[in-house]
């Protein structure tokens, strides 16, 4: 199997090493993107994506390879290797490294749980979040998804706070129809065949009987499909007796607040734990 010998945006001519004109625009290209706050993974994945030859027709990018590069010094130029990448630029993607590398900010508890809770309106892939986004952190779409407004903490934690406002001013907001089914399998209707058979004996057997009727209780229980929508008067009991907040406690957001979602026109939709729809805008949606 053949080996790269020479650096990735370079190639030899004449016995010179020289700039090669494609691969040097994908180097310039993972400098920018990394510089932007994408990952590594991210980046590999972009390139593996556009099916970016990385050497003899393969596509073999992955995140070590794109971290060499960021690390690579001679893409600044030498004596023997021509300048591809700016100081400027090359010192910024290793001061983002240096500190990504450092050990990882300590997020409050809601950031925390908003990182676990919170999806994409497009395509519902997991939001995540950037920790440096220029002077700022930034969340975005983990699958790239464009978002019309750049959404950072505050402005997340301030939608879920008025969405939660909302619906504490009113509690109609998150009324939800229950839409509860009962489905009996078979075990089910050959455990009450066997019931009626046990009471039609002339001698009844009332232990085994009381042991029968359990057993029905508990298989029609597990035939029942759960609607969380039924907790919609237990959710509107324990919001009432809460008052406006100026923002909302990491209790409250954990224990009311299953999901958040992003949607692409930057407005956020907080869905409660019986599946009732409050975005900032104060518009509620049925559970589908």
């Amino acid at each position: 199997m053949a080996i790269r010998t020479t650096l990735y945006g370079y190639q030899v001519k004449n016995g010179k090493t020289v700039v090669h004109d494609e691969e040097s625009e994908v180097v310039k290209e993972v400098f920018s993107l990394y510089v932007e706050g994408n990952t590594l993974n991210s980046i590999a994945s972009m390139l593996t994506e556009k099916k970016i030859v990385y050497f003899q027709d393969e596509v073999k990018w992955n995140k070590n390879t794109i971290n060499r590069m960021l690390e690579n010094e001679k893409y600044m130029g030498n004596e023997i290797y021509p300048m591809i990448i700016s100081t400027s630029l090359f010192d910024k993607a290793k001061s983002i490294k240096e500190k990504k590398s450092c050990k990882q900010e300590k997020h409050s508890p809601k950031v925390e749980l908003l990182r676990k809770i919170t999806i994409c309106g497009e395509c519902g892939s997991r939001y995540k979040r950037v920790n440096t986004w220029g002077s700022r952190e930034k969340w975005m779409c983990s699958k790239g998804c464009n978002c019309l407004k750049y959404i950072d903490d505050d402005t997340l934690e301030k939608a879920v706070t008025d969405n939660f406002n909302s619906g504490v001013r009113n509690l109609e907001l998150f009324n939800v129809i229950a839409n509860s089914q009962y489905q009996p399998t078979i075990e089910v209707t050959k455990g009450e065949n066997e019931l009626i058979r046990l009471l039609e004996q002339p001698e009844l057997d009332y232990k085994t009987i009381a042991n029968g009727i359990l057993n029905i209780a508990k298989i029609r229980f597990d035939c029942c499909k759960f609607d969380s929508g039924e907790i919609t008067d237990e959710l509107k009991e324990e919001i009432c007796d809460i008052s406006v907040v100026e923002s909302i406690q990491y209790n409250e957001m954990k224990e009311y607040i299953k999901q958040v979602i992003i949607n692409s026109d930057g407005s956020i939709t907080s869905v409660f734990i019986n599946n009732s729809k409050i975005t900032k805008k104060g518009v509620v949606e049925n559970a589908s």
